[in-house]
């Protein structure tokens, strides 16, 4: 394994991958733009509820959403958007900005694979990443899901290295160590890791799952355990103010948001068919008029009453949510033509079908890596499946999870290039 991630790829070709990303997004971020009648209208309710909140935090009234509650986002990213909503035509300036932010995620995911493996499945992977029409599509979205992927994924590659040791360490050299490894890059993994939570409070069993993984992975190494303590101490640190915040603008000490209930209660209440319906959740008579508080308290317990109810009607809407989340076609009628279809299809079908090739690969240990490197990719994959089987289900909650199913994807196409390669060579002769 390299010492260093950053020397695995030459800056060159992180560059090349990092424009070719960029194009795309502001490519086909300029077309919608030309397109539009308003360009700066947003498409989607969670869109002007973020910029709704930008908008409140930037005229010094706090982060307030449309029914005035002040703890139902996470305040990154609508704190990130409040400053665009001081200039012209702000809407546009935030998408460009998430352009730049959406194609650093094709380059970081080429350093993560090239990290794990090396040099041409990082090639590959990072332009799979930068190439995706999901990614793409939504990177002209005002949602947290660009900066989260981004995020994310530079979560993985400061982990990739600690998830073994470095091949090259003798055995009695003393170390224990992966070279470059050590207390200040762990503080960057809580970093990353309370940036991640700051953006998507569902991330948290994520991130630390992952560090659970690493120190899985070292057999609890004493430095590992510190390590990974360490970060969960930086991420704890991170939320206290925000908790704080909370307890004094809501009376409540809440650590992430009030939003837990009513999204857990539209995905599992008596109304709930696995896509979200918010709007007219919302709307409900028994919870007009109530603080936040009260409100969120009030949905949990409904939907925990629903799951008690009839738990093999959650368990087959379950099975819906990861349908839609998984579906290699988009879920929102308006992007349902047969052109977007068959063109949705004939890339994630084959991506998807070289991930498990991938992950095959690695299991049986034909390639570098191993199973573990396999888990450690999959890991947001099935975690967020595990989440959204709850919760409601959607293309848009798999994103987080493509950078690492498509370096499983380079890894199989590297496989099969290598295996078909002396035949082609022989054909020549």
């Amino acid at each position: 394994m390299p010492s260093d991630p950053v020397k695995t790829l030459h800056w060159r070709w992180w560059l090349t991958i990092f424009v070719a990303a960029l194009l795309m997004r502001s490519a086909w971020g300029t077309t919608r733009f030309l397109r539009a009648d308003d360009p700066t209208v947003l498409e989607f309710p969670d869109e002007e509820q973020y910029w709704m909140m930008a908008r409140s935090l930037w005229n010094g009234e706090g982060l307030r959403d449309e029914l005035g509650f002040r703890a139902t986002r996470m305040p990154l990213y609508p704190g990130v958007l409040s400053a665009f909503t001081a200039i012209p035509s702000g809407v546009l300036a935030a998408k460009a900005a998430q352009w730049l932010v959406g194609a650093l995620a094709a380059g970081l995911t080429a350093a993560v694979a090239a990290t794990l493996f090396d040099r041409r499945i990082g090639l590959i992977a990072g332009f799979l990443v930068a190439l995706d029409p999901f990614l793409t599509f939504f990177s002209s979205l005002l949602l947290t899901e660009t900066p989260f992927v981004t995020a994310l994924v530079a979560l993985w590659w400061m982990l990739s290295p600690m998830t073994r040791r470095d091949p090259r360490i003798r055995a009695g050299s003393g170390s224990d160590r992966t070279p470059g490894e050590g207390f200040g890059r762990w503080i960057v993994v809580g970093l990353l890791s309370a940036v991640c939570v700051y953006l998507r409070e569902s991330s948290l069993g994520l991130v630390i799952g992952a560090m659970g993984f690493v120190v899985i992975c070292r057999r609890f190494e004493g430095k590992v355990v510190i390590g990974a303590t360490l970060s969960l101490g930086v991420v704890v640190a991170a939320l206290v103010p925000w908790a704080a915040r909370n307890q004094a603008v809501t009376g409540d000490w809440c650590w992430l948001t009030h939003r837990a209930g009513i999204s857990l209660y539209d995905g599992v209440g008596p109304q709930a068919s696995g896509e979200s319906d918010l709007g007219a959740v919302k709307q409900s008579e028994a919870v007009r008029g109530i603080d936040e508080v009260a409100w969120n308290r009030y949905f949990l317990d409904h939907a925990v009453s629903a799951i008690k109810a009839d738990p093999g009607r959650v368990l087959e809407l379950a099975g819906v949510k990861l349908t839609r989340m998984w579906n290699p076609i988009p879920n929102v009628e308006t992007y349902r033509s047969r052109a977007v279809r068959w063109f949705s299809a004939a890339w994630t079908i084959p991506t998807f079908a070289l991930a498990a090739v991938g992950v095959m690969l690695l299991s049986i240990g034909k390639l570098r890596g191993g199973l573990r490197t396999a888990m450690f990719l999959l890991l947001p994959a099935m975690y967020f499946s595990a989440v959204h089987s709850l919760f409601v289900g959607s293309v848009r909650y798999r994103l987080v999870a493509i950078p690492m199913l498509e370096i499983l994807a380079a890894v199989a196409l590297v496989a099969i290039y290598d295996r078909i390669r002396p035949h082609a060579a022989t054909r020549g002769e």
